[in-house]
């Protein structure tokens, strides 16, 4: 990869658990990207309400999120290879109980709560803040930010397939396996399950290096400067990630299905969709490379609000496309440039704080971003009541997002973190 610069060809080995994590990442993603659609295509097909689909969408980054704000109270009781099974096993019950009874509320609540089955979109959880202080441990500043990119870079390309892959009904092709329920995407439920399965080796393989502090070891305090940088950039993302949730993939999906497709799902449009969610994780992926590159000339804070802002634009102008190829072209077009403050993100929050807190410093600001959880509920009315409130969602997204752009520019632009060359 060559947008590590000097810096990447100068250390040429990087560490194999650099690879488990993104390979763990691309494992987790793949089932993410695939649950994101088939999880709201099986609800619609059931003729759910669209204000039960947010409550789904947003219990299922709710549970995400009790589990990332206790990953470092975890990792600091049992270690972090423990809290990494605890985690792997999560994603594996979460997926077995949805394929046992999707339509049982209580099997869903349970699978959902279980913080492994991230159906809306969200990268936040147990596993997500063990992952990214491991990442973080394992590699030497100048190519920090570039593994991070790499990172989100695998896991928005594992996602786009995942998303393209639950567009295919295997049962109506005539495809039939014994153990899939009667539903058309179940095999995505089966699947579910047995990615928990499969992270395990991975993370328990990791080295001495990535496996954080030991069990119940004392750690210094943070200073009262960096707790302050924390807990405003937790509160920050929080606003971010609300506004994320208005309009989350599931949320997207049902809005182009609703919109563009009032009544039974035509099967050309639900491949349509798939297909438009597909590029977007694509686009958005691809566009992380760019990250460490910018990052290196601009600094990550500018990084982060620079990419942001015309995204932030395209999302208002989102609900306003006649045709669902604009609409398609527009959200591929904000996908492009929407992520790429993911990674300088993941990078200044690990920079910020000292190695000991890392796990505690990914566990908040991601259980802060679970303030999605909340937006998910309140966007599947506004969309399931039709104009004019359908456009909501959409123009307040837009409109948050950019006044969290402006004032983390304003707060940090002059905060100082060892960035590297990378």
């Amino acid at each position: 990869m060559g947008t590590g610069g000097d810096a990447e060809g100068r250390w040429s080995g990087r560490h194999p658990d650099v690879y488990r994590i993104w390979a763990a990442r691309g494992i987790r993603s793949l089932v993410g990207g695939a649950l994101s659609v088939a999880f709201v295509l099986e609800l619609r097909t059931a003729q759910d309400p669209g204000w039960l689909i947010g409550l789904w969408l947003g219990l299922a980054v709710g549970g995400a999120a009790l589990w990332s704000l206790g990953a470092g109270r975890l990792e600091r009781r049992g270690g972090r290879r423990w809290a990494f099974a605890l985690g792997s096993l999560g994603v594996a019950l979460g997926g077995l109980l949805l394929w046992i009874d999707l339509a049982a509320p209580a099997v869903v609540l349970a699978a959902l709560l279980l913080g492994g089955v991230l159906v809306g979109g969200t990268d936040i959880g147990l596993l997500p803040a063990l992952e990214q202080a491991s990442l973080a441990s394992a590699s030497p500043e100048p190519v920090r930010t570039h593994h991070f990119s790499v990172y989100n870079l695998v896991g928005y390309a594992a996602g786009a397939v995942g998303a393209a892959l639950a567009g295919l009904p295997l049962a109506s092709l005539g495809w039939s396996f014994p153990l899939l329920p009667p539903s058309p995407r179940g095999w995505v439920l089966l699947l579910a399950a047995l990615a928990g399965l499969a992270l395990l080796p991975l993370y328990l393989t990791l080295s001495g290096a990535s496996r954080g502090p030991a069990p119940r070891a004392p750690a210094t305090p943070l200073s009262p400067e960096v707790r302050g940088h924390l807990h405003v950039l937790a509160s920050l993302f929080s606003v971010d990630a609300f506004a994320g949730g208005l309009v989350a993939p599931g949320i997207v999906v049902y809005w182009l299905t609703f919109r563009y497709g009032p009544g039974p799902l035509p099967t050309t449009l639900v491949t349509q969709v798939s297909l438009v969610m597909a590029l977007g994780n694509a686009a958005a992926g691809i566009s992380l490379l760019l990250a460490a590159p910018l990052a290196r000339r601009l600094g990550l804070i500018a990084t982060m609000v620079f990419t942001h802002l015309p995204s932030d634009l395209l999302l208002a102008m989102l609900p306003f496309a006649p045709t669902l190829p604009v609409a398609g072209a527009l959200w591929i077009a904000r996908s492009t440039l929407s992520q790429m403050d993911v990674p300088t993100r993941q990078s200044f929050v690990q920079a910020l704080v000292p190695v000991p807190h890392r796990t505690h410093a990914a566990g908040l600001t991601g259980a802060a971003r679970s303030t999605s959880a909340l937006g998910s509920p309140l966007a599947g009315p506004l969309v399931a009541a039709g104009a004019p409130w359908i456009v909501t969602p959409f123009v307040l997204a837009g409109s948050l997002k950019a006044a969290y752009d402006l004032i983390l520019w304003k707060l940090f632009r002059r905060v100082r973190v060892s960035e590297g060359p990378g």
